[in-house]
């Protein structure tokens, strides 16, 4: 298979997992992906060649400038101490001991190489742990701790993991080298990622202060930086392209707040981007770690020196090593701490070092790592026990996220659910719906002719509540609109059979009908597929055979559509007076009044009174801003909606 078709079947993978997550809330998407890769090695024999350099390259750099640009601040900064100290001192504790540990566990394996196993094991995955918070009720600082803890450990864990690589790889090493090594790595790394990031930064600036605004360029300039740092810093100066990238994207952060406002689109975009970014990499390490986990298995028998339940219980063991070092550390941190603080040790919280401690999942960055172990050593010989280590890792990442799962709640479950929000905010539900009602408040208050088509955007904005307050529409109010319906096709196929309108004129009549009929189900979160298929052979006979209309034309198809309503009202009428039959009726009166009085400047008014609309939208998000009852994010979320429904309604082509 080729590498373009290897990607694309990924991809496909990568999003049915996607489905079947949404469905199946309880068992983590990357578990989902795990279990799909290790059905394609299993049952279709599926394998990846895969090359060091590429990967470490393709999924290390652009996820860790992700990192970087998610770096943790307000919040966050009140626990900066605990969260350094997980990032750099813990990582490089478990890399030292659990190294040892794992040493002793398993005799045969080299000293660099327990090392190397124990460091890369050591980082916690950001996009898991967010994963695994939507889930379980974590306690706020728990969660900004581990949330912190993970967006910065991925660096001081490659560097210990490649050190360890490069001592079983040369046979050699020398701690006075290491540690001038790792200073010159690490500082000419940063300083790389720092002066490239400004640089790329200011002439992305200048290009586009002089004109080169556009969107796409800026956005794949923004993505092309990653790669382009870190082979900088590794092929160029042999520095650390992780800690390259690392503060290039911080820097890029740091450095973006300050302009976010003169480019607001570019930054929304941007965001987006990067999304689809990580979503994807992230996905495809777990679909590889699926694939390579039975390959990994064959290989571990295979060499005879061990069984399966022998190399299942190495990988167990080490996944406990990792947990205790991690659990214990949390205990003596809050015990130096309540030393330093309160000259006293306090009493020992050890249920919320468990969960600090089961929150640690490991994830994307682990197996990047892993898989990156080179096939030989420098004296052309296999690297030791190459197969038992990214064993030992895969079962590793799979035991951190199934205990995060099943742990995690068992021993959190009295705790408040985790929110970024004041107390006092508003939920986003409660939120829209103030929202829609100030519209239709500000509606109702427009003093303009065009009164009837204010009521349709009414209508329109009472459909939505609807939606947001749960409330289903009854089955009786069903019928009743899908009769509504049937009796519009009726009546479109009686003036085709008088000659009134033509077939293709009732082709645009009918899609008009549809496409209403459309927007109804979306605002009740219902679905109908025939009426979907319907829907888009209109709209492909409507492309296929478009003709230029002129006024006259037009004028014809707005007073066909008037004679549909008409004896839609009409044929509603004979099923008798109730309030769901009135309220319908209304909605089709209302269009044929509209229709009537703007004939042919419908589009226009109605794009008049939808700019009303929009701005009122805004005026309330605003109002609920000021007096404190949503969030600035929120606040954001929303406008940025109002912004989108502006650009799809009210574009010109």
């Amino acid at each position: 298979m080729q590498l373009i078709e290897i990607i694309l079947f990924l991809t496909l993978l990568l999003l049915l997992s996607t489905i079947i997550n949404h469905y199946v809330k309880a068992i983590p998407v990357s578990l989902i992906q795990v279990v799909f890769g290790c059905g394609l090695a299993l049952i279709g024999n599926f394998s990846i060649n895969l090359s060091t350099d590429w990967f470490l390259l393709l999924f290390i750099a652009p996820l860790l400038f992700n990192d970087g640009r998610r770096f943790p601040k307000d919040e966050l900064w009140e626990l900066r101490w605990p969260i350094f100290a997980n990032a750099i001192i813990l990582v490089f504790i478990t890399m030292f001991f659990g190294g040892l540990l794992i040493y002793k566990l398993i005799p045969s394996m080299p000293l660099p190489v327990a090392f190397s196993l124990a460091a890369i094991l050591s980082p916690t995955d950001p996009i898991a742990v967010e994963s695994i918070a939507k889930k379980v009720r974590l306690p706020k600082n728990i969660l900004h701790l581990v949330n912190g803890e993970s967006l910065i450990n991925d660096a001081s864990g490659l560097i210990g993991f490649k050190y360890a690589i490069a001592a079983t790889v040369y046979g050699a090493f020398s701690l006075k080298s290491a540690v001038g090594d790792f200073f010159y790595i690490s500082i000419v790394g940063a300083i790389i990622g720092v002066v490239t990031m400004l640089v790329i930064s200011l002439v992305r600036k200048w290009l586009y202060k002089n004109g080169l605004t556009n969107l796409v360029f800026n956005v794949v300039l923004q993505i092309v930086s990653p790669f382009v740092i870190y082979m900088l810093s590794e092929d160029v100066f042999h520095a650390s392209g992780v800690i390259a990238v690392v503060t290039a994207g911080i820097v890029y952060h740091v450095n973006n707040t300050s302009t976010q406002s003169s480019s607001a689109e570019l930054q929304l975009i941007s965001e987006q981007a990067w999304n689809i970014i990580v979503y994807l990499l992230n996905g495809i390490v777990f679909l590889i770690l699926g694939i390579e986990l039975p390959f990994a298995m064959e290989a571990v028998i295979n060499d005879m020196k061990f069984n399966t339940f022998q190399s299942i219980g190495y990988a167990v063991v080490t996944w406990l090593i990792i947990l205790i070092i991690r659990i214990v550390w949390i205990i003596l941190y809050e015990i130096c701490h309540n030393l330093i603080t309160t000259k006293k040790v306090g009493p020992i919280d050890i249920r919320t070092a468990n969960i600090v401690g089961f929150s640690g999942v490991r994830g994307a960055i682990t197996m990047a790592g892993i898989l990156s172990i080179p096939l030989i050593t420098v004296q052309n010989e296999a690297f030791p026990d190459r197969e038992l280590v990214l064993f030992i890792a895969s079962i590793v990442i799979v035991l951190s996220l199934l205990a995060a799962v099943i742990v995690l709640p068992l021993i959190s479950k009295n705790d408040p659910v985790v929110s970024y929000n004041n107390d006092n905010h508003w939920s986003e539900e409660k939120a829209r719906i103030y929202v829609l009602n100030y519209v239709i408040d500000d509606i109702k208050q427009m003093d303009r002719p065009d009164k009837h088509i204010c009521n349709i955007l009414i209508d329109q904005c009472e459909l939505m509540i609807r939606q947001l307050s749960s409330i289903k529409p009854d089955e009786l109010e069903k019928s009743i609109r899908s009769l509504a319906v049937e009796y519009e096709h009726q009546a479109v196929k009686k003036l085709v059979a008088d000659k009134v309108v033509t077939s293709k004129e009732a082709n645009a009549i009918n899609y008009q009908i549809n496409h209403r009929e459309l927007k109804n189900l979306v605002a009740f979160n219902d679905f109908n597929l025939k009426l979907e298929f319907m829907s888009a052979i209109q709209t492909t006979k409507l492309w296929l055979f478009k003709q230029r209309s002129d006024k006259e034309q037009k004028l014809k198809i707005q007073k066909a559509l008037i004679m549909v309503n008409d004896y839609t009202v009409q044929k509603l009428k004979e099923h008798g007076d109730s309030k769901v039959i009135n309220s319908i009726v209304d909605e089709y009166t209302n269009l044929s009044l509209a229709l009537r009085t703007r004939s042919l400047d419908y589009e226009k008014y109605y794009r008049i009174a939808k700019e009303r609309e929009l701005e009122a939208y805004r005026k309330g998000i605003q109002e609920l801003l000021i007096n404190d009852k949503i969030s600035l994010k929120l606040a954001s979320k929303l406008r940025q909606e109002v912004n989108y429904v502006e650009n799809n309604e009210l574009s010109t082509d």
